[in-house]
């Protein structure tokens, strides 16, 4: 079944009641599964084997079928949510609100082409960006020094190549940029060992008067939570989180430093 037609059946769909307690439908359950799978790049048996479910009850579940309930709290909890995200009664929200929350939540996302990180050439493009966006929210406590590793050096890295410091390219070899490039992939190599996956992109973020900014993306992500990122080649960011306008207007002196949605 296609996007389109679980738009449609979801237009078709009475208007619920405000005042009344009820389950999410299960038209409405099948998008949301469907959509959140596909955002991710997950084939169907991914999301079965990371929910712990059979292939043919993910596929039941985003046809809009009857499935048990412990099997919807198995997806929800495989897609990132807390039991209950589509079993527990509540009291729906019109469409209007729900339109709006739709386009909170997903009207401001711009695709960013990612590859992983793996080459000089992908360090000197992250390098030459204006700000640094990471995105690390499948990434272990234990595991955590690996993310700050990376940002610090991706940091050095930025600094040696700016075109800001009065630095001649031929004295920046003589003191080490060869040796920093594969420090940074020798790293990099580190953390694919012990199951973390490192995409990075670049985003075209013109702001007011600063229409050539560009924010490196870097998404550093565990295997055995997000099986799909190694073979991932596109992210989502939300464009709100690289404006410098909102963060000034936030009082905030970090732009571009917020996580990735």
């Amino acid at each position: 079944m296609s996007f389109s037609d679980l738009i449609d059946r979801l237009a078709s769909e009475p208007d619920r009641a405000l005042d009344k307690i009820a389950v999410p439908s299960q038209d409405l359950v099948a998008f949301v599964v469907r959509w959140n799978r596909e955002l991710r790049g997950w084939k169907v048996n991914t999301l079965s084997s990371y929910a712990g479910v059979s292939v043919s009850s993910v596929e039941r579940v985003e046809r809009g079928e009857l499935v048990q309930s412990y099997i919807l709290d198995k997806i929800a909890i495989g897609l990132g949510y807390e039991a209950g995200y589509f079993t527990r009664p509540r009291l729906p929200i019109g469409r209007p609100e729900a339109a709006a929350q739709f386009v909170e939540t997903f009207g401001e996302l711009q695709p960013v082409e990612v590859l992983p990180l793996a080459t000089e050439r992908a360090i000197r493009a992250l390098a030459k960006c204006d700000a640094c966006l990471f995105h690390h929210p499948l990434v272990s406590t234990d595991d955590e020094h690996y993310v700050e590793g990376l940002r610090e050096l991706l940091d050095c890295a930025s600094l040696v190549l700016s075109d800001y410091l009065s630095i001649d390219p031929a004295e920046t070899r003589r003191v080490g940029r060869r040796r920093l490039y594969r420090t940074i992939l020798e790293f990099i190599e580190e953390m694919d060992a012990v199951g973390l996956t490192a995409l990075a992109g670049v985003l075209p973020a013109p702001q007011t008067d600063l229409p050539d900014w560009k924010v490196a993306v870097v998404s550093v992500s565990q295997r055995r939570l997000d099986p799909a990122a190694p073979k991932r080649r596109r992210l989502l960011v939300d464009r709100r989180v690289v404006s410098i306008d909102r963060h000034v207007a936030g009082g905030s002196d970090k732009a571009g430093r917020g996580e990735q949605r």
